[in-house]
C-alpha cells in the first residue's frame, strides 16, 4: 500500500510532539498544542483534495497509536462540512457523523445541513476510553461523502491503537525474559503474535480500500465502507484481546500503557456499533454487480 508523503510527514509530526504527553492528561491543554500546530484545519478546504485526506489520516493515526484520545477526527470531519467557517481557530466542533463522541464539550455543533451553532453543555456520559459522549437522536440524511470521511477517520483511529497494541505487544515478548529466553522464543507466542499482525493488516486493508474511493463512484465507496465496518466489528476486539493476552496481567498496568490504545481501540468499536445501518442490505447479490464492487481500487483515478 502506498502513502502520500503528508500522511507520512503528519504522522511522524504528530508522532515526535505527543511522544512525552501524559495520558490522559488535561484535554484543552493538549488541545491548544494540536490547533496551534494546525492539526484541526487540515480539511478546511477539503472537498476533493486527497492530499489533505492523506494528511488527516496520518494525524489521526499517529495519534491513536501513541494511545491519545482527542477530539481531533470529530472536529476534522465537522469543519470539512460546516457551509461557513468556524469563528474560532481552537473550537472543539461536533458533527452528527461523530453520533454524539465528545458533543457534550464541543464549543461548535455542526449540523447535517452544514449549519453551525454554538455549542451547549450537555449531560455526558463517558466511553471505555473515557471520552465524554451524549446519547442523540438518529440525524436527518447525512450526504455519503461526509458519513464516509467519518468512517475513515474512525477506522484509521481504530488502526492506530490497533498498530500500537501490536507494537507494545511485540515489545513486551521480546523484551520479557522467562527460563533464560524471551517470551517471543516460544513457539505459541510467536504464532499468536502472527495472527495478531494479520488482524492489523486486515483493518489496515479495509481502511485504505475506503479512502481511495471517497472521491469515485458512490455504489463503490458504500460497499468500501459496510466492507470496513464490518471487518473492524470483527478484528478490532480480537487485536484488543491478544495483545492482552500475550501481556498477560502486566497489560493493564499504567507501566505497560498498552490499555491507552486497546481502550480507545474498544470504544471506537462501540462507536461503530450505533450506525443503525451497517450498509450491507445494500450490497447487491448479483454475481457480476457484486464483482465489480470487490475489485481493488485506484488511488489515482480515484474508484
Amino acid at each position: 500500500m502506498t502513502t502520500h508523503s503528508l500522511e507520512t510527514d503528519l504522522d511522524v509530526s504528530v508522532t515526535e510532539v505527543v511522544a512525552d504527553w501524559d495520558r490522559p492528561g488535561d484535554l484543552r491543554d493538549h488541545w491548544r498544542i494540536a490547533t496551534g500546530l494546525g492539526w484541526t484545519a487540515i480539511l478546511d478546504d477539503f472537498p476533493d483534495q486527497r492530499e489533505l485526506l492523506d494528511a488527516a489520516c496520518g494525524a489521526v493515526t499517529a495519534l491513536a497509536r501513541n494511545g491519545i484520545a482527542l477530539p481531533l477526527r470529530q472536529t476534522l470531519v465537522a469543519r470539512a462540512a460546516a457551509k461557513t467557517p468556524l469563528s474560532a481557530e481552537d473550537a472543539i466542533a461536533a458533527h452528527p457523523a461523530a453520533r454524539g463522541i465528545w458533543a457534550p464539550v464541543a464549543d461548535v455543533l455542526v449540523g447535517a445541513d452544514g449549519s453551525v451553532t454554538a455549542g451547549a453543555p450537555a449531560e455526558a456520559g463517558r466511553d471505555l476510553a473515557d471520552r465524554p459522549y451524549a446519547v442523540v437522536p438518529p440525524a436527518p440524511e447525512i450526504p455519503l461523502r461526509v458519513t464516509a470521511l467519518s468512517e475513515i477517520l474512525r477506522c484509521q483511529e481504530m488502526l492506530g491503537a490497533a498498530q500500537g497494541a501490536f507494537a507494545e505487544a511485540r515489545r513486551y515478548v521480546t523484551e520479557r525474559v522467562q527460563f533464560g529466553k524471551p517470551l517471543a522464543a516460544i513457539p505459541a507466542v510467536r504464532t499468536t503474535l502472527g495472527q495478531l499482525k494479520v488482524d492489523v493488516r486486515q483493518l489496515e486493508t479495509v481502511t485504505h480500500e475506503a479512502r481511495i474511493r471517497l472521491f469515485g463512484d458512490e455504489d463503490a465507496l458504500a460497499f468500501a465502507l459496510a466492507t470496513a465496518r464490518e471487518v473492524a466489528a470483527e478484528v478490532a476486539p480480537r487485536i484488543a484481546q491478544t495483545a492482552h493476552q500475550l501481556h498477560g496481567a502486566m497489560g493493564i498496568t499504567y507501566e505497560a500503557a498498552l490499555h491507552w490504545r486497546t481502550k480507545l481501540l474498544w470504544a471506537d468499536c462501540d462507536e461503530g456499533a450505533r450506525w443503525g445501518d451497517d450498509g450491507i442490505a445494500a450490497i447487491p447479490v448479483d454475481e457480476t454487480a457484486l464483482w465489480s464492487l470487490t475489485a481493488p481500487g485506484n488511488r489515482d483515478k480515484g474508484y
